[in-house]
């Protein structure tokens, strides 16, 4: 395996499997493989699937094959957005692999945002949401706190793989600390703000994206994707409604939390 075909495969793993980390669609990372492959002369076979990738590149007489295992997923469209460029630019051979390379390993350090500032765009998605829906100054309020809250709370849990644990704690905090809320204020539409808390938590992301990768044929990829937003969404919910059954079998008003 000669040195260019270890620094492209290289460059590709960093690109794609970053692409597959922050919630890019599944084709874009085996479009962004073949695009740079292609661009230095090489063959790329690619598969990718939503928890991983596997490659081969080649130029007729050797060939180089690596697997990717994408573990931790989420969702950051700048990250998303700075691969794309870097991609592009070495199609376009205005960037050299060492360079590419360092930017890549730079995007995939990248600390996270820190918690102060995800709780604060989390109150403040769900306060957007609350007038958006039509709610007033009390919607707004409690909507924005009670956002912070779920955040703050569900930042703290361990990662998942399997059960989304964020959604179903999510969730219930968000129907029981809402009716709390409003039962001690004695004013607001629970409703409302339960809808307006839940918006920023639903993977509407990760069910577009399984629409794409399906409308591109890729079956497999796309009904994994929509299968877990499916998934997610409805834990999210059940979460909820276990919060409301209690509040309804403990003497509230089913008319009124509903």
């Amino acid at each position: 395996m000669n040195g260019d075909m270890q620094q492209i495969i290289a460059v590709v793993r960093l690109a794609s499997g970053l692409i597959l980390a922050n919630g890019g669609e599944t084709y874009r990372a085996e479009e962004t493989a073949v695009r740079i492959g292609n661009a230095f002369g090489y063959h790329m076979d690619i598969i990718a699937l939503p928890t991983g990738l596997t490659m081969t590149l080649s130029d007729g007489e050797s060939n180089a094959s690596s697997i990717v295992r994408v573990s931790e997923r989420t969702t950051d469209l700048l990250k998303l957005e700075q691969v794309n460029d870097i991609s592009r630019r070495l199609a376009a051979h205005d960037m050299t692999l060492e360079e590419a390379g360092r930017r890549l390993r730079e995007i995939s350090e990248r600390p996270r945002p820190s918690l102060v500032r995800s709780v604060a765009a989390a109150g403040g998605t769900a306060a957007g949401f609350a007038v958006m829906f039509g709610g007033g100054l009390i919607e707004f309020i409690v909507a924005g706190i009670i956002g912070a809250l779920v955040q703050l709370t569900i930042s703290r849990l361990p990662d998942q793989e399997g059960l989304p644990l964020s959604c179903l704690v999510g969730g219930f905090m968000a129907a029981a600390l809402t009716i709390l809320a409003v039962s001690l204020v004695g004013r607001g539409n629970i409703s409302l703000i339960v809808w307006s808390i839940m918006m920023p938590l639903l993977p509407g992301l990760a069910f577009t994206n399984g629409i794409r990768d399906s409308m591109h044929g890729d079956m497999v990829s796309g009904g994994a994707r929509i299968s877990d937003a499916v998934m997610r969404a409805v834990v999210l919910a059940a979460g909820a409604g276990v919060a409301m059954w209690a509040y309804i079998q403990l003497g509230g008003s089913v008319t009124w939390s509903l």
